[in-house]
């Protein structure tokens, strides 16, 4: 019997990411990151999320418990995440607006958030840096 090499299981992260210009020095930081982390950790699979398309929490866009389309896309590829990923910067000393909207348009029935770990990379100029931020996620979801 032939050796057979070992399958390595994919483990699905997504990320959720979202800054004021696509410019901005820390989406550059986010990619390394990934591109490292994809590299070195034998079948993870790392793919962020853009948030910037999803429209605000509207109840006039839900109709018969049916969300827009890309809100369903997004919902979908949460639900099929192993674990989540949030980067962001602090936004007066909590998370950016399109995050919690984010976290809120999976949220709903059924919660795409639902048992899976999650980590967040942050990050905010200054004395204090991201001091709050890593306590807001943890009682959203």
């Amino acid at each position: 019997m032939a050796n057979r090499p070992a399958i390595q299981p994919m483990i699905k992260v997504r990320g959720t990411l979202w800054f004021t210009s696509q410019s901005f020095y820390s989406r550059g930081l986010d990619n390394f990151a990934v591109q490292i982390a994809n590299e070195s950790i034998p079948g993870q699979q790392i793919e962020f999320i853009e948030i910037e398309p999803l429209p605000f929490i509207n109840m006039d866009l839900e109709v018969n418990g049916t969300y827009p389309p890309v809100v369903e896309a997004f919902r979908q590829k949460i639900l099929e995440a192993d674990s989540i990923l949030f980067a962001s910067p602090e936004y007066n000393y909590s998370l950016s607006p399109p995050l919690k909207n984010a976290i809120d348009r999976a949220s709903g029935p059924p919660n795409c958030w639902a048992d899976k770990p999650t980590t967040i990379i942050k990050r905010r100029g200054g004395f204090m840096g991201t001091i709050t931020i890593p306590f807001t996620p943890r009682h959203l979801l």
